[in-house]
C-alpha cells in the first residue's frame, strides 16, 4: 500500500494517509500491510507516521519499504537515508519506469547490493514498457544477486502474457529467491494457473492501494480454485515469512 500523495499524471492527485490505510485494512478484514511512499519518495514522513500509528495501538502489523530512487532520478540521499534506518526497514522499493533505467543498470547496483547485504526484499515494479521495466531484467537481476529476495510487483506484468511468460521464466531458470504480488492483474486465472506451475508459496495478494482497494484482491483470491491452505498463503502467510519482523517488532 502506497501512503502519501500522487504526482503522476495518471493518478490525479490521488491520496491517503496511514489514518486511512488503518481504516481499509479494518474494512478488508487485513491484519498486516507493507507500506511505501508514492512517487513523491518521502520515505521519512512514512517512516514517522508509522511509529506514530503503531505508538497509537494500531493493533496490526505494518512493514516499511522505502523508496530508493538512482541518484540521476533524484535519489542522491536515498541510500544513505534508508541504510541509517536500516533497523526499520523490511525491503527496498525500486521502479525502474519512473527511474527511467533498468533494474540491471549499474545506477541501481548499489541499492541491490545493500539489500544483499541485509537480507531484505527488493520490490520491484514490472510494467508493460518492455524496453525499461520487463519482468526478464527483474528475473535477471535476481540471478545476479542471489541473497536478496525478489518480489516482482503486478505479477511480473498486469497483463495475462506478461504474467504467465515472468512465471515460466522464473520456473525454468529454478530461482528460489523470487515472488510475484498480484496487484494489478485482473485475470485471477492467471495466479491459478501459475500457482500451479510454481506453488502458492511464491504468489502474495497486494492491493497496490491507493489506487486500487485491497477487497478486490481479497475477493480474487477468494474466487481462485486453490485449497484453503494455498489461499491462506497467498492472502498472508507468504508476506509474513517473507518480510519477517514487522515494525516495532524487529
Amino acid at each position: 500500500m502506497h501512503v502519501g500523495v500522487w504526482d503522476h499524471p495518471d493518478f490525479l492527485g490521488r491520496q491517503c494517509d496511514v489514518g486511512d490505510v488503518a481504516a481499509v485494512m479494518e474494512q478488508a478484514g487485513l491484519d498486516g500491510a507493507v507500506l511505501l511512499p508514492t512517487d513523491r519518495c518521502d520515505n521519512a514522513g512514512l517512516l514517522a507516521a508509522m511509529r506514530a500509528t503503531l505508538d497509537g495501538g494500531l493493533g496490526r502489523a505494518l512493514w516499511f519499504v522505502p523508496w530508493a530512487r538512482t541518484p540521476e532520478a533524484g535519489g542522491e540521499g536515498d541510500l544513505g537515508w534508508i541504510a541509517e534506518h536500516a533497523a526499520d526497514v523490511a525491503g527496498i522499493k525500486v521502479h525502474p519506469s519512473l527511474s527511467r533505467v533498468r533494474i540491471t543498470d549499474d545506477a541501481f547496483r548499489p541499492a541491490l547490493e545493500l539489500a544483499e547485504e541485509r537480507g531484505w526484499v527488493v520490490l520491484v515494479h514490472c510494467g508493460r514498457w518492455q524496453e525499461i521495466a520487463s519482468y526478464r531484467f527483474a528475473v535477471e537481476a535476481a540471478g545476479r544477486h542471489p541473497r536478496a529476495r525478489f518480489l516482482l510487483a503486478h505479477a511480473g506484468g498486469d497483463t495475462p502474457p506478461l504474467a504467465t511468460a515472468a512465471c515460466e521464466l522464473v520456473a525454468e531458470r529454478g530461482l528460489d529467491n523470487v515472488w510475484f504480488e498480484m496487484s494489478g492483474l485482473r485475470e485471477y486465472w492467471v495466479i491459478e494457473r501459475n500457482v500451479a506451475r510454481l506453488g502458492a508459496g511464491r504468489y502474495l495478494m497486494g492491493s497496490d492501494y491507493c489506487l486500487a482497494h485491497p477487497l478486490m484482491y481479497v475477493g480474487a483470491v477468494g474466487g481462485m480454485a486453490l485449497s484453503d491452505a494455498d489461499r491462506a498463503r497467498i492472502l498472508g502467510g507468504n508476506a509474513r515469512e517473507l518480510f519477517g519482523a514487522s515494525l516495532g517488532d524487529g
